[in-house]
């Protein structure tokens, strides 16, 4: 019979500390905090497919400890609800591709607010690379958040391979117009060279020239990706095999 007002003052204390807790939680006071998100792919080139979406929640481990079923501020009205996603649009900027976060901190602590981000396309996210992690800690002394490493690599859109087309064919007509004609009159008539090597000597060179073009383009544009590899492995082997077929033809005129 004694363990029974033991008992009945353990379930006063737990419910006093539940209590307290949670005033506690629904006491403190939010304001808002944006913050600009970066994000890349897996070659650490900025994300290039503007149609996904940000997705934000409290972290539902973190939403245990909160004291409460959500947090809010009331200028302008933002709620975080438990469990609830929050979406923001992906823009660019000099600096990559980015989602400005509207974010609740604590207004009078450091103490941070642990969100769960994601990024998402068709309401599927998108994996992490590995070490990259889903959750972000902001409080109102955070300045600007770890750009996130998404692991794949970036579309490449039909208007991609039209600009990267474009930029060669124009890098062809300059290195033609530039280099060609006047490297080929330079041998011709300055260096008295013969018309098969000033003709080999020209093309090998301006092949060479749009080699490194399309080098620094695939790899400034696409980054270090298979496409970028091939681009340049076949540019090579042109280059590689005008060489060759000068040096075994070994005629003069």
């Amino acid at each position: 019979m004694k363990t029974r007002p033991f008992i009945a003052l353990c379930c006063l204390l737990a419910l006093c500390i539940i209590t307290t807790v949670s005033a506690h939680g629904q006491s403190k006071e939010f304001v808002l905090k944006k913050l600009k998100q970066y994000w890349s792919d897996n070659n650490n080139q900025p994300w290039n497919d503007l149609s996904c979406q940000m997705a934000v929640r409290i972290d539902p481990q973190y939403a245990k400890d909160l004291g409460s079923d959500e947090i809010s501020i009331d200028n302008p009205p933002i709620k975080y609800a438990i469990g609830e996603w929050h979406y923001f649009s992906l823009q660019r900027d000099a600096k990559g591709t980015f989602a400005e976060v509207d974010y609740l901190v604590y207004k009078d602590s450091t103490d941070p607010v642990t969100y769960q981000v994601e990024l998402q396309k068709n309401n599927k996210s998108i994996a992490f690379v590995n070490g990259s992690k889903s959750k972000v800690e902001v409080n109102n002394d955070s300045v600007e958040q770890k750009t996130l490493n998404l692991n794949q690599a970036n579309t490449i859109f039909l208007k991609d391979w039209l600009l990267i087309a474009g930029i060669l064919l124009a890098g062809a007509i300059l290195v033609y117009v530039l280099i060609f004609r006047w490297l080929f009159a330079g041998l011709l008539f300055k260096r008295h060279w013969g018309v098969p090597s000033a003709e080999h000597f020209t093309w090998s060179i301006s092949l060479l020239l749009m080699l490194g073009i399309a080098a620094a383009l695939t790899l400034f544009y696409l980054g270090p990706r298979l496409e970028t590899w091939i681009i340049m492995g076949l540019m090579g082997f042109f280059w590689l095999l005008h060489a060759m077929v000068w040096l075994v033809s070994g005629k003069e005129a």
